[in-house]
């Protein structure tokens, strides 16, 4: 039976842009693979949605079946959060963002402002997310942090693939070089940075061809008033939109592509030129610094007209070094990927299970870094202290292990509490978050003030049979017991009496949240009350541990290192939440959503009724009217002493 999809796009799908290609090619390279797939273009006006936008998004997500799958381009959803949110239960919603709406050239500071946080908002409903570039998922990562806007769900990056094509042909000598920009005219694109830069050339060597529809009126009448007032006709045409043959044709005629965008999501033409053999001239803006391979081409910065004049100039006069980036091109040209492999991959991570990252449990980048601060006030140092005296009778130096380690909050937290020298691991399944993590914890040091030694091993927490699990004095964890199972408790509780290791698990939910007024005292509502049964009901669902206990995990870790004559001490480490504190409202808002969200998952018949309940505390905790309480324990296991 074929898989189904429908992708939403703003507007015509047939246009003829980076975006909308990119999302033609994948269409075309999914049916291939046997994908039923429907392309809905939506009437009014994006990314700022006008009511006939609004009116369309709706209407096509109404009319998909529930538990569709469904991929909406990032200029269909960015101004609609309300809409994306009101269908993420029903749906199988995908984002795919090619690159944020916010960094448009042009922008005011407060519109930039305004696309980023709608655009995040949406984005944070959704369970998959796929980019184009690398440099858009570090982009999005960095924006979500800026703006304390969470992004749950697993964010795939899918560049674009290239067509095979024939290689363009060298010059001959004598003849004029032939320079192609393929852009539409819109500001971002700087086609008229390239006429200025073009106006003091040496005239007769070259010509310049620019393919790509007038996308801005105004900015289109300024390209060619440039071109006239440097009295550039013969030399610069602007020919338009045009079909693939025709572009295809102005590809063979080509000598070098010209791209002088101030921003790129990818630049999916810097690939096409590449698969023609062509070299590339382009700028560092974006996503372009990674797009174009070293000794392919010339980059330079962003609106510099005086360094594009040079490079032009340079590779016009110098007929050595268009030998050497054509030469680079043909080379890079063997390392690209087609559309076919891009749509494989674009199916992986269609059909790939997301991760559950509801509040309390999420692993996101994001989340982890809005609550770190919070969790560091909360933790017990009281459990850090004698997890450090037990360590000092243990050895001269010490090895330690920390489990899910995210972003590397943990051992940012315990380095400087703990006797050294310290030679820990870092394990998680993110290999994204290891590497943040490293990069965070190199020049931490112990509490005598020496460096740590840090690795990171990208591996399933339901393994124990790691080398540097057995080898270590302390398995440490923070925020990860609520995802595990009773199996897996005991097998870690029987690892660490094999190996006579200590235990530190830090910051374990115990199940427990309510909101405080501004005395900080207990607020009870029935509505909350019947929003947290739901929540603790979705968290005992399996999250790749088993069976998860959620907030009885705490208990249930206790009790099983009592039962083998383990020493336990325990600690309350609950966050406090304040009412009317502007630092705690961005965490408290997303706690919220979270909370809304597992409730949700557990009961899709509420979904009224809880969104209700969303909106209504949203704008309590937003006013300054609520705060929150969520009960955490640390809890600190150590063997006793033999005799």
């Amino acid at each position: 039976m074929n898989q189904r999809l429908s992708l939403i796009v703003a507007g015509d799908p047939a246009q003829r842009t980076g975006g909308y290609l990119y999302d033609a090619q994948i269409v075309t390279a999914l049916r291939a693979q046997g994908w039923d797939i429907e392309v809905v273009g939506l009437d009014g006006a994006f990314p700022d949605a006008d009511a006939t936008a609004r009116q369309a998004l709706e209407n096509a997500l109404a009319a998909q079946p529930d538990g569709a799958a469904v991929v909406i381009d990032g200029l269909a959803m960015g101004a609609l959060p309300d809409v994306v949110a009101g269908h993420r239960e029903r749906l199988a919603l995908t984002g795919l963002l090619h690159h944020p709406l916010g960094d448009e050239l042009g922008l005011g500071a407060a519109d930039q402002q305004r696309l980023h946080r709608s655009e995040l908002h949406a984005l944070a409903a959704l369970p998959r997310i796929i980019v184009t570039s690398r440099f858009t998922a570090r982009r999005l990562s960095v924006l979500a942090d800026d703006y304390a806007i969470p992004l749950g769900g697993r964010i795939s990056v899918i560049e674009p693939g290239v067509a095979k094509a024939p290689v363009s042909p060298a010059p001959q000598a004598g003849e004029p070089l032939r320079l192609l920009c393929v852009a539409t005219l819109t500001p971002r694109k700087g086609q008229d940075v390239l006429v200025e830069a073009l106006a003091g050339l040496e005239a007769g060597g070259w010509r310049c061809d620019c393919y790509g529809g007038a996308r801005d009126a105004a900015f289109t009448l300024r390209v060619q008033y440039l071109i006239e007032y440097h009295d550039l006709e013969d030399s610069v045409t602007l020919h338009g939109e045009c079909d693939s043959d025709t572009l295809e044709t102005a590809y063979q005629r080509a000598h070098a592509l010209v791209l002088p965008s101030w921003y790129e999501g990818y630049g999916m033409v810097v690939t096409e030129a590449l698969a023609h053999g062509l070299p590339v001239i382009t700028t560092t803006g974006g996503a372009l610094r990674d797009t174009l391979p070293k000794g392919a081409g010339l980059s330079v910065e962003p609106g510099d007209m005086g360094q594009l004049q040079e490079a032009l100039a340079r590779f016009c006069a110098d007929a050595d070094l268009r030998t050497a980036l054509r030469e680079g091109a043909l080379k890079a040209r063997q390392t690209l990927n087609d559309w076919h492999a891009a749509g494989k991959a674009f199916a992986r991570a269609l059909t790939d299970r997301p991760a559950t990252l509801a509040a309390g449990s999420q692993f996101a980048a994001s989340w982890l870094s809005l609550r770190e601060a919070v969790d560091r006030a909360s933790r017990s140092q009281r459990l850090a202290s004698l997890a450090g005296e037990w360590l000092s009778t243990r050895a001269d130096a010490y090895r330690l292990v920390d489990l899910g380690c995210g972003r590397g909050s943990n051992v940012n937290y315990l380095a400087s509490r703990l006797p050294g020298p310290q030679a820990w691991t870092l394990v998680d399944h993110d290999a994204a978050l290891l590497k943040e993590a490293r990069a965070r914890v190199m020049t931490l040091r112990d509490a005598r003030g020496h460096t740590i030694v840090a690795d990171t091993l990208a591996a399933s927490l339901a393994r124990f049979d790691l080398p540097a699990l057995a080898s270590a004095h302390l398995v440490t964890a923070s925020a990860l017991l609520d995802l595990v199972s009773q199996a897996w408790i005991d097998a870690l509780v029987a690892h660490c009496v094999a190996h006579r290791q200590g235990l530190l698990m830090a910051l374990s939910v115990t199940g427990e949240w309510r909101f405080i007024d501004r005395q900080h005292q207990p607020v009870e509502d029935p509505e909350d009350a019947w929003v947290l049964e739901l929540f603790r009901a979705h968290q005992q669902r399996d999250k790749g541990l088993g069976d998860a206990l959620g907030g009885r995990a705490h208990a249930a870790l206790a009790a099983a290192f009592s039962a083998v004559g383990y020493r336990v001490e325990e600690a309350e480490t609950p966050w406090q939440l304040a009412a009317g504190e502007p630092d705690h409202q961005p965490l408290m808002a997303s706690l919220i959503d979270g909370w809304a969200a597992a409730a949700r998952e557990h009961a899709p018949d509420a979904a009224g009724r809880i969104d209700d309940w969303q909106i209504q505390r949203r704008q309590a905790v937003a006013s300054g009217e609520l705060g929150i309480r969520v009960g955490h324990r640390d809890l600190l296991a150590l063997p006793r002493e033999a005799g």
